[in-house]
This record gives C-alpha cells, sequence and structure tokens, in this order.
C-alpha cells in the first residue's frame, strides 16, 4: 500500500511539472529555467515543491495540495500577505502576486514548511 501511495505521489508530481512547463499565458523564472504560467507549488510529503520561484508582479501561483491531508498557505510578509485558509486534499488554490518582493511561504499546520515567491517588476 505504501508503495502504492509513493507511486501515486510521484505521478502527481510529474503532471504538475508537464502542466508548469506547457500552459502558455506568460513567462516566469523556475531555478533559471523558464516555464510558462501559471505556476504550480506544490505541497507534497510535507513540503512545498519547488521551494523557491521566481515571478513578474501581477503573475498567479496554483498551490496544489497533493499530500492526504489537509494544509494551509499563507505569508505575512510585507505587501504579498495572503492566507487561503485550510486546503484539502487535491486542491488547487491560485494567489496572484502584484507587488515585487521577496514573500516567505509557511503552512499553519506543517511550521517547517516553508518557500520563497521572488516578485520581479
Amino acid at each position: 500500500m505504501a508503495n502504492l501511495k509513493q507511486a501515486r505521489r510521484n505521478w502527481r508530481r510529474r503532471i504538475v511539472a508537464v502542466l508548469a512547463l506547457t500552459t502558455a499565458t506568460g513567462w516566469l523564472t523556475v531555478g533559471g529555467l523558464y516555464a510558462a504560467t501559471p505556476l504550480v507549488i506544490e505541497q507534497s510529503g510535507i513540503a512545498f515543491l519547488p521551494k523557491t520561484v521566481t515571478i513578474k508582479e501581477g503573475d498567479t501561483v496554483t498551490f496544489l495540495n497533493s499530500d492526504v491531508f489537509g494544509h494551509n498557505v499563507y505569508s505575512d510578509s510585507d505587501g504579498g500577505e495572503f492566507d487561503i485558509g485550510l486546503q484539502s486534499t487535491g486542491a488547487e488554490v491560485p494567489v496572484t502576486f502584484e507587488n515585487a518582493g521577496r514573500f516567505t511561504l509557511y503552512c499553519r499546520i506543517h511550521p517547517r514548511m516553508r518557500a520563497v515567491v521572488i516578485v520581479t517588476d
């Protein structure tokens, strides 16, 4: 059963990566590579994947919960405050970043989960 769960998790990660790379509505930088928006940050294995992304002002990041339990994504960074509330398994929540800056993301349920969104103008 554990192998089946891991296989499903790996399959979801591959689909998210393909979708992030093939959906063409603009360009952004992800770890030095260019991908099409909307960008997806996945919550899987009690971690954000990827951990750092760079986008432009006005771009949207979709948060996908691929874990078997709920998560919460929020940022209290100046100019980029948001809180999506409890996010159930499989839920996708888009967040648009309007201001340039460096925004740290957290999960209220799992305080060690962290990611960074860098927004350029």
